[in-house]
């Protein structure tokens, strides 16, 4: 399990930086989360709200400068950056990829002594679904092209702790349904996998628990099924009194309503979201009745 807890960092002015300085502004506040194997997480939040921060600090990238800003364990241990013993636990890919003047099967067989579990088969099989050539330089081909060779990389890595940053940006349509299809297929009760993205649609029937980030915190933390049970999505010509929030479409009013008798509700995820950041008390409290 990852385990973030009482969470928080910030960035400092140049000039003001000191051991006993205080950030200039805080970009995640007294976060706490739980990533338990055997889930897919989405994290979504608008652009600059700190979700590419929170996954740098998850995989030690980013760590704050006092104790008393929390802790991030991987497995009941802290993340190190300097630890190989907790790196091999999880292969991150960030949305800005390197470009590596390497074959891209010559650094698989460099991350093959790192990652135990790493399996060269496996990482054929993903390029050649992505109809991409393993004995290709990683600089010489396309961006799209390079994000499909680390998700490869990723999905042969056999990690426990899979954790994505924007994974189909610059991918085409056909790709995506490649990754979903990979997703889908890595996943089993001893691995978790964390994506980050403003394509929610996209991933969404992989997801089966949800964060959403705004204005410093994690302000939803529900599973899909507690929220299908908790929150009804419907949409009509007239608008509903209990109406948690509404959104105008083509055919009317998209709206939330609470999930009187806890029946399974279609996410619609567009519209869980603007309904949190707008008033996310209103929509936390209809969870209270499932306890």
């Amino acid at each position: 399990m990852i385990e973030v807890k009482d969470f928080s960092i910030g960035f400092f002015k140049r000039e003001l930086m000191g051991p006993d300085s205080e950030p200039e502004w805080l970009t995640l506040k007294n976060l706490y989360l739980q990533i338990r194997p055997g889930h897919v997480y989405g994290l979504i939040g608008r652009n600059g709200q700190g979700k590419t921060t929170l996954l740098n600090c998850i995989t030690g990238l980013l760590r704050p400068k006092k104790k008393e800003a929390g802790v991030v364990y991987i497995d009941g241990f802290p993340v190190n950056a300097s630890n190989p013993n907790i790196l091999s636990k999880f292969f991150y890919v960030t949305d800005t990829i390197a470009s590596l003047h390497l074959r891209s099967d010559i650094y698989a067989d460099t991350l093959s002594h790192f990652y135990p579990h790493f399996n060269k088969e496996k990482f054929t099989e993903c390029m050649e679904l992505f109809q991409i050539d393993t004995k290709q330089f990683i600089d010489e081909i396309s961006l799209g092209q390079r994000k499909m060779t680390f998700l490869s990389y990723a999905f042969a890595s056999g990690v426990p702790y899979l954790i994505m940053d924007e994974p189909t940006n610059g991918l085409d349509i056909t790709s995506r349904s490649v990754y979903r299809k990979l997703v889908a297929s890595y996943m089993d009760q001893d691995k978790a996998i964390v994506i980050s993205t403003h394509h929610i649609n996209e991933i969404s029937t992989l997801l089966d628990h949800i964060f959403i980030l705004n204005d410093k915190h994690i302000v939803f933390d529900h599973s899909v099924m507690e929220t299908g049970c908790a929150l009804s999505f419907v949409e009509s010509d007239n608008m509903t009194d209990d109406a948690l929030y509404s959104m105008s479409s083509a055919y009317g009013k998209r709206m939330i309503l609470p999930n009187t008798n806890n029946s399974d509700s279609e996410i619609d995820y567009e519209l869980l979201f603007e309904a949190v950041l707008e008033n996310p008390t209103l929509i936390n409290a209809q969870f209270t009745t499932l306890n």
